[in-house]
């Protein structure tokens, strides 16, 4: 069975370099992709690469509903990933990640989203860090709760989907697990 592994380091929590200052793209950049995406048949490992999976865009209208600053991150446990969805502004090929819950305990339902208060909020997404605006990849992944990978990295990955048999809107398994010591991953 195909299956996506995210293997985070709860050093990926702690991504300001000044805590008591204000969030922002100067200070939210510490331990930034510290975290593995691994892409599994059965036992055999397909594919593996770094990734940003915390939120650390935390701010402004990517603030998080909740208690936490990095709320909307996908927390740890079972999920679903449903591939090579409508990339909207995105580049590259994206997938919804679905059926998941975020660290304020928030449901992601079937359309990759969540309901707050009636209105449909977010987007949870598998999506690269390249920006339109430069026209190459950011120095760093920004995460309003999606999972990053560098754009060769979204390649390779949906390069390793397609040569398993995966097409546009199949449905993987996918889960979470952590880390106190980043050797262990």
């Amino acid at each position: 069975m195909l299956k996506i592994i995210v293997q985070r380091s709860k050093s990926s929590y702690h991504y300001k370099y000044k805590p008591s200052q204000e969030s922002g793209f100067d200070n939210n950049c510490k331990n930034n992709s510290r975290d593995w995406l691994v892409l599994m048949y059965n036992d055999k490992e397909l594919f593996r690469c770094r990734c940003q999976s915390v939120q650390n865009y935390d701010w402004g209208r990517n603030k998080s509903n909740g208690k936490l600053a990095y709320g909307d991150t996908i927390a740890p446990g079972k999920f679903q990933v449903r591939l090579f969805a409508d990339p909207r502004k995105y580049h590259g090929e994206v997938h919804e990640i679905i059926n998941a819950v975020d660290m304020d305990g928030h449901k992601i339902n079937s359309k990759a989203m969540q309901l707050v208060r009636g209105e449909s909020y977010g987007r949870w997404l598998i999506h690269d860090r390249y920006s339109n605006v430069s026209g190459h990849d950011m120095a760093y992944a920004w995460s309003a709760g999606c999972i990053i990978l560098r754009s060769t990295d979204l390649v390779f990955f949906n390069n390793a989907l397609i040569s398993a048999g995966c097409a546009k809107g199949d449905i993987i398994a996918g889960e979470i697990f952590e880390s106190e010591v980043e050797d262990e991953l």
